[in-house]
């Protein structure tokens, strides 16, 4: 096994080296956030329901400690060419090792990419941008505080990550002010509504119940639904009225999209401190996008002028599929709202490939990631038999018609699943044979209980041996062995 990655060992998805790590909080509650095989430690848990970026980073060293996985990883290395032979059946690995400038080429007989969600950042395009004086950046690179000091800031965006961003700056008077341009409002969800917590309130049976049915539903499920419908519109609009009335919304900030559609887009979880900076009078916030650049500022669609020293992209992050051969791209099925895959991990199109952890996205990432992985573990082990290419790319065209129905039009469509989380662990578990409710005898419980890696637990006790495994490999044979490289020349694309 060769694993590789583009970043030095030292480098955290929230870094450390600067007061925005000191803000931030996951917007879901920690114990929704855990590894299915390695709960948080007791003296790593966080004393807030919500952990901050810094408690996230020791529980993340603290797995990847527990696990030997450093001695596993390659850092600093970027793959540039995924190539399937077919001749010999493996694929020819083409990466750079960045640290030394160095090419080198392995082989695979089988290749699963696990390059996340959250690795590329879009920035959109705009004319007149080599014309700005000022700073522009995406918010994976706005590391310190310092960066906006004194500065006039135009945060692009009104998302998670813009809300981060936002409540940083605004909190630490950093910048000479702040603007935030949207072109859509989002729902802002409280971390309670009439008493009840949010994880008890959405990440259960019953709340997902309340979506139209899930693609792999029969008849039975859909003509519940029709029935249904008055009551689920009854609680959504419920939600919804309590949020506008918990953060007062205004007219023009009211999102033109009802709440179960809105939380598609990953959810705007606030607490009251961030209503608060929301309102604040340093902050100005404006429905609308830019058009071009101009030495000082941006030009709006609407034709108004904003000051600007820096512009702070918070759009989210872009996927690539560049490193395969235009062959290999065509087979996967690319479509313009995303990759659409197999149980969100295997192409029927293109043998020996799956993807864990980068195209999927739910409310509980790493433990719907670490489903996956134990799914694909059952696969290349022969414990669940996967249909036919044809078979699966009927299963594709299905998830793809219903996606379409049911969710808004975004980039990564065929990777959003969100509320569904729950229906597509049940899937991975009954694929391998597995009782897919985990709350036992008590039916009230498994309908209105919320749900946690802690309820899969037992599904990984077998991980406790990783360890000694990942030392015998280093010790035995040193790190990579098991997967030797050549190092060649630079491409010419290089």
């Amino acid at each position: 096994m060769l694993a590789k990655s583009t970043r030095h060992r030292r480098r955290r998805g929230w870094t450390s080296n600067g007061s925005q790590s000191s803000n931030i909080r996951h917007r879901v509650p920690w114990r929704q956030y855990q590894f299915p095989d390695f709960p948080w430690p007791r003296e790593l848990q966080p004393k807030d329901e919500y952990p901050s970026g810094k408690e996230v980073q020791a529980y993340a060293r603290a797995y990847a400690k527990r696990f030997g996985l450093l001695k596993l990883i390659r850092f600093n290395c970027k793959l540039l060419r995924l190539r399937w032979q077919p001749g010999s059946r493996e694929w020819e690995v083409l990466y750079c090792d960045s640290a030394h400038e160095k090419f080198f080429k392995t082989r695979a007989d089988y290749t699963v990419v696990c390059s996340g969600l959250y690795s590329q950042p879009y920035v959109p395009a705009y004319k007149g941008v080599e014309v700005f004086a000022g700073s522009q950046m995406h918010a994976q690179e706005f590391t310190n505080l310092s960066l906006a000091k004194g500065r006039r800031v135009v945060i692009v965006g009104a998302g998670k990550t813009a809300l981060d961003c936002v409540c940083s700056l605004v909190a630490s008077r950093t910048a000479a002010s702040v603007t935030m341009l949207y072109r859509q409002a989002h729902w802002p969800m409280p971390r309670s509504i009439l008493g009840i917590g949010i994880r008890s309130l959405l990440f259960n049976r019953a709340t997902p119940a309340m979506l139209p049915p899930y693609y792999t539903e029969g008849v039975r499920a859909r003509a519940a639904d029709s029935l249904m419908r008055p009551l689920k519109r009854l609680f959504w609009r419920s939600l919804e009225a309590a949020a506008s009335r918990k953060f007062a919304l205004p007219g023009q900030c009211k999102p033109r999209v009802g709440l179960p559609c809105d939380l598609f887009y990953g959810g705007q979880f606030v607490d009251d401190s961030t209503a608060e900076v929301m309102r604040c009078e340093t902050l100005t916030t404006i429905k609308g996008e830019i058009t071009r650049f101009v030495r000082n500022g941006v030009i709006l669609q609407d034709g108004g002028f904003l000051p600007a020293d820096v512009v702070l992209y918070c759009t989210g992050y872009a996927k690539t599929y560049e490193y395969f051969d235009g062959e290999t791209r065509s087979r996967l099925g690319l479509q313009k709202d995303g990759l659409y895959l197999y149980r969100n991990c295997i192409p029927p199109g293109v043998p020996h490939l799956a993807f864990v952890g980068s195209e999927v996205s739910t409310y509980s990432n790493i433990l719907t990631h670490g489903l996956q992985a134990l799914w694909l573990s059952h696969v290349l082990s022969g414990r669940v038999t996967l249909p036919c290419p044809a078979e699966m790319a009927a299963d594709v065209r299905a998830q793809q018609h219903w996606r379409r129905q049911v969710m808004p039009a975004q980039r990564n469509r065929g990777s959003v699943l969100m509320l569904y989380g729950m229906q597509y662990h049940d899937q991975l578990l009954r694929d391998m044979g597995i009782r897919p409710r985990r709350k036992g005898l008590n039916l009230f419980a498994e309908c209105f209980g919320a749900y946690s890696a802690d309820d899969y637990a037992e599904l990984f006790e077998g991980g406790a041996e990783a360890p000694a495994t990942a030392d015998a490999i280093h010790t035995a044979h040193g790190p990579f062995a098991a997967a030797s490289s050549e190092q060649v020349s630079p491409p010419e694309s290089a």
